[in-house]
């Protein structure tokens, strides 16, 4: 099950890919709440009322996790490197990219279940052939696509948009590029690993961070490109993952 958290000041919204306590918690939406960001932690108190044991509670988080806070019924969505203040219970997992996240600067949230825009079903479909997890949240007022799939300990994430010319695919963010000589190492480090593919591309996204990108020109394409992503992010020296 899907949830749609919509930042409206940043006129953009994130997906959660709910795995437990699903239909509490859908029973509890749309709700309205207040943002509070601590390190790289956002979370917003909730309606929601859950039955748990001393079990379900963990002491460490992981990151692109989302967990429930008790204490004030909050949902926490951990994006970055910082763990929760106290013991939290899991939920699920952001679907977005999480460098995404370090942009929020929206003061309110409205959360609501999500159903994926039908314009973009032959990418979904494709996607999820892929053994994605597929969502169509809001960039700058309009519909794209992202997709997160967990294989073990490794997260793979992207956003996707189409335009008539082509789709263009960009990872999560790698690393935020600095502009400084460390930076122009790992890039050529990078650079490497991607000279042998046929899509993947170092690159720096909007909001400055170092990503993977590709573009292709048909759907047909989608799936291979995808595939030759997962294969350089795969092949990433783990001194360069972030």
């Amino acid at each position: 099950m899907l949830l749609e958290v919509l930042f409206k000041e940043d006129n953009m919204s994130i997906a959660i890919d709910v795995h437990r306590y699903s239909n509490v918690i859908v029973a509890a939406t749309p709700f309205k709440s207040k943002v509070s960001i601590w390190k790289h932690e956002i979370y917003f108190s909730t309606p929601i009322e859950l039955s748990f044991s001393e079990e379900d509670f963990v002491y460490r988080v992981e990151r692109g996790g989302v967990y429930y806070w008790p204490p004030e019924k909050a949902l926490c969505l951990f994006y970055g490197f910082s763990h929760s203040y106290t013991p939290v219970i899991y939920i699920g997992r952001i679907v977005d990219p999480l460098n995404t996240l370090f942009n929020i600067s929206s003061r309110e949230v409205e959360v609501s279940t999500h159903r994926v825009d039908e314009g973009f079903s032959h990418i979904v479909e494709a996607l999820k052939k892929l053994g994605y997890i597929v969502s169509t949240p809001i960039r700058g007022g309009e519909r794209v696509v992202t997709a997160y799939s967990q294989r073990g300990s490794t997260r793979y994430s992207y956003i996707i948009t189409v335009e008539k010319y082509g789709i263009y695919i960009e990872s999560e963010g790698l690393a935020k590029y600095r502009d400084d000589i460390t930076s122009i190492k790992e890039l050529q480090l990078l650079k490497d690993v991607v000279k042998d593919r046929v899509y993947s591309r170092v690159d720096i996204s909007e909001d400055g961070y170092i990503v993977i990108t590709a573009t292709v020109r048909s759907i047909e394409e989608l799936p291979k490109a995808i595939n030759d992503i997962e294969a350089t992010l795969s092949g990433i020296p783990t001194l360069i993952k972030v």
